[in-house]
């Protein structure tokens, strides 16, 4: 931590942040693009495999291409959020996501998880005062044989 930081601002920022990746996660999970896009810097950094997005405006499609690709219900799972603030307005984070997803409405059946991956996060505190994602890449750790990749290439 960031040792010029008081308590209460470290505890904010930590309070933020899990609030950002809780939205993350929610936002995804229920096609609220606009909501999701907004979590995230203009010049944003996102890998997912061998998918890179330089930019809120490529990331953009990337989430319009898995929402038109048809009916898709997923949950996102996050746990073990670590993070590292190194100033008043960045920090680091490390988190695990297990997701269930397959294409279609609910209730589907098996419940199995798709994909448990890391996320490797920095996150800054924009002109704004709120906190957003300026880089994410996700490292798949274990992957069931049927995920052939992140949707929305």
């Amino acid at each position: 931590m960031a040792h010029d930081l008081d308590r209460q601002t470290a505890l904010e920022i930590r309070l933020a942040i899990e609030d950002l990746n809780t939205d993350f996660n929610h936002y995804l999970d229920h096609g609220d693009i606009d909501k999701l896009l907004d979590l995230f810097t203009d010049d944003v950094y996102y890998t997912h495999g061998d998918r890179r997005s330089n930019g809120r405006h490529e990331l953009e499609q990337v989430f319009r291409r898995r929402t038109a690709a048809g009916p898709r219900t997923s949950r996102h799972l996050s746990s073990g959020l670590k993070i590292e603030i190194e100033s008043a307005e960045r920090a680091r984070g490390t988190s695990v996501c297990v997701t269930f997803a397959a294409d279609g409405l609910p209730p589907l059946s098996p419940a199995i998880p798709t994909l448990v991956a890391d996320f490797e996060d920095l996150y800054v505190k924009c002109t704004d005062g709120r906190w957003r994602i300026k880089e994410r890449h996700i490292r798949r750790i274990f992957v069931d044989p049927a995920n052939t990749g992140p949707v929305g290439r």
